[in-house]
């Protein structure tokens, strides 16, 4: 912008005060509102400096008339860039979230969730991978109405959200089952942290006007561990079915397997926990 002031004030009879527009677009989309419509006023007020030279034959009310056009226009521009970018902004979170629960996606969720994966490998992490499926979720549906199933929809998903970080990943992968990837730092504390995820969700359901259960299938995914986040996925959906078959209302915690041994192994003599 300061370049364009000098050659705006070096030729004052091109006319350079359009170029302004980029830095005005440029501060609205890439810094925010308040920034750009900062910069547009700035810039209005540079575009009426090459007109210094006439002051003397200019009025108060000229002069004034003069800058407020140039702010007028300027401002104009910052706050259509603005919606623009409001607008950007808001269809981009509908792409990547699920409408009704505002998770993310089943796509987004397994695009993130390979990349973690991958990222987790490099840095020596250890991860928790859980799927949980709600039990018996379609009688509700019948039972009490399409209306009920949302709302319970959205208390899950709205428990989850309040139990996990802001940089743990959560999907909504089906109809009523959800997935969840976490940091853990080992595979003992990821062991602890899937039964008290399975124990604070069953307490949510349990509480909301339509109560349901929760089976859930866990995944211990250890540094060394194979990087398919394909066939994580599927380990973590296997254990959550032998959760759901074994009784339901239950967890099942898998470990993944280093890359010489079966896919997955049990951890411990009975992996299937009953949630009393």
């Amino acid at each position: 912008m300061a370049g364009v002031a000098f050659a705006d004030h070096a030729m004052p009879q091109i006319g350079f005060a359009p170029l302004y527009m980029p830095a005005i677009c440029g501060a609205c989309w890439a810094l925010g509102a308040r920034e750009g419509y900062f910069v547009a006023v700035i810039a209005a007020v540079l575009a009426v400096v090459p007109s210094m030279h006439d002051l003397p034959a200019l009025s108060t009310i000229e002069l004034a008339l003069r800058v407020g056009v140039r702010i007028g226009a300027f401002v104009f521009i910052a706050a259509a860039i603005t919606s623009f970018r409001r607008s950007y902004d808001r269809e981009l979170f509908h792409a990547h979230r699920d409408r009704m629960t505002g998770t993310l996606n089943k796509e987004v969720f397994h695009r993130r969730c390979a990349k973690a994966i991958l990222d987790a490998g490099h840095t020596r992490q250890t991860l928790l991978l859980i799927i949980l499926d709600l039990d018996d979720f379609k009688a509700v549906n019948s039972r009490e109405g399409h209306l009920a199933g949302d709302e319970v929809l959205r208390t899950f998903a709205k428990g989850v959200s309040a139990i996990m970080r802001r940089e743990d990943l959560i999907g909504r992968i089906g109809g009523d089952e959800f997935a969840l990837l976490v940091r853990v730092p080992s595979i003992v504390a990821g062991q602890g942290f899937a039964r008290d995820v399975h124990t604070r969700l069953s307490a949510v359901l349990a509480d909301s006007p339509h109560p349901v259960t929760c089976s859930m299938g866990a995944l211990l995914i250890p540094p060394e561990a194979p990087r398919d986040a394909s066939a994580l996925i599927h380990a973590t959906d296997q254990a959550m079915y032998r959760a759901k078959h074994g009784g339901k209302n239950s967890i099942e915690i898998d470990r993944a397997a280093e890359p010489e041994k079966a896919a997955t192994i049990r951890i411990g003599a009975k992996r299937r926990e009953e949630v009393a």
